[in-house]
C-alpha cells in the first residue's frame, strides 16, 4: 500500500536494484568464466625460460590468483615433449573441457579474459593499443639483440648492427608510450594490471636484462618498477611459481 508509507515502499524498491546494478557491474568477475564467457586454462606449459613469448602468460596466471598447473620444459627434454604438443610448438594450455589451445597470443588474451585482466570499457581499449605498440618494440628490439642460442654466432656484423639500431629502440621505448601514461607516472589503466600492461612489462624485463638496460631508466622506469613489485610477477621471476626457476633467455651483447 503505497499510501500508508511511500517513503519506505521505494526505499524497499531501490535497495535491491542498487544490488542488481552492482553486480551486473562485477558480473565479468564471476566463477563461470571470466569476461568474454572465457575459463581459466587448467594448465599452461612452456620453456623453462624468461622469454617476451611465455612471461606475459606466466605473469597473467600468477596475477589472476586462480588455481593452475604450470609446466616448464627444459631444452633437453623438448625432444621428447615436441610430438606431444598440437603443432610442435610451445606455448600450448589445456582447456578445462579437454580443448587444447596454442599460440601465446590466444592464450594469454584467455587467461587474462578469464581472470577480469582484459580491461573495461576505456582500459580495454588502452590494454589492446599497448599490446600494437609493444609488438612493434619487441621486433624492433629482438632484431638486432643476442639470446642463448645466437650468442655464439653474434659476430662483428651483428655487433655492429646492434649499435647502429642501440639508440633507434631506446628511443622507441622513450617516445611511443610516455604519452599514454595516467598522470601518476606509473600506469596506463586505473587497475594498472591489464593484460597489455602485463605484456609491455613482460617485454621490457626481458630487453632491459638483455641489450638495453638503459630502458629501465628512461622514461617508464616508474612504470617498470611498479610493475616489479606486483607480488604474482615477482613470484615468476623469482622461480617460486609452479614454473619454478626459469633461465634468461636475451643476454647483453658480448664483448
Amino acid at each position: 500500500n503505497f499510501g500508508s508509507n511511500p517513503g519506505a515502499i521505494l526505499a524497499q524498491v531501490a535497495a535491491p536494484l542498487e544490488l542488481l546494478t552492482a553486480m551486473s557491474c562485477f558480473a565479468w568477475l564471476g566463477g563461470g568464466g571470466g569476461q568474454l564467457g572465457l575459463p581459466m586454462p587448467k594448465k599452461f606449459t612452456y620453456f623453462a625460460l624468461k622469454t617476451p613469448v611465455g612471461l606475459p602468460s606466466q605473469f597473467a596466471l600468477e596475477v589472476s590468483g586462480k588455481s593452475y598447473e604450470g609446466r616448464s620444459v627444459t631444452m633437453d627434454k623438448w625432444p621428447a615433449v615436441k610430438p606431444t604438443t598440437p603443432n610442435g610448438q610451445l606455448p600450448f594450455a589445456e582447456m578445462p573441457d579437454g580443448m587444447v589451445l596454442c599460440e601465446s597470443g590466444a592464450i594469454g588474451r584467455t587467461i587474462a579474459g578469464a581472470s577480469g585482466l582484459l580491461g573495461e570499457g576505456k582500459d580495454y581499449m588502452v590494454s589492446e593499443m599497448l599490446l600494437g605498440i609493444t609488438s612493434d618494440f619487441n621486433k624492433k628490439a629482438m632484431d638486432i639483440a643476442p639470446s642463448v642460442f645466437t650468442v655464439e654466432k653474434f659476430d662483428a656484423v651483428k655487433k655492429q648492427a646492434y649499435q647502429d639500431g642501440k639508440a633507434d629502440v631506446i628511443d622507441f621505448a622513450s617516445s611511443k608510450y610516455e604519452k599514454f601514461l595516467l598522470p601518476e607516472g606509473d600506469r596506463f589503466t586505473k587497475s594498472g594490471l591489464t593484460f597489455g600492461e602485463i605484456d609491455l612489462f613482460s617485454k621490457l624485463y626481458v630487453h632491459v636484462n638483455g641489450a638495453f638496460p638503459e630502458i629501465k631508466a628512461g622514461k617508464l622506469a616508474r612504470f617498470y618498477e611498479r610493475m616489479s613489485e606486483v607480488p604474482g610477477i615477482k613470484k615468476v621471476l623469482s622461480g617460486e611459481s609452479q614454473f619454478g626457476p626459469l633461465a634468461e633467455y636475451l643476454i647483453p651483447v658480448p664483448p
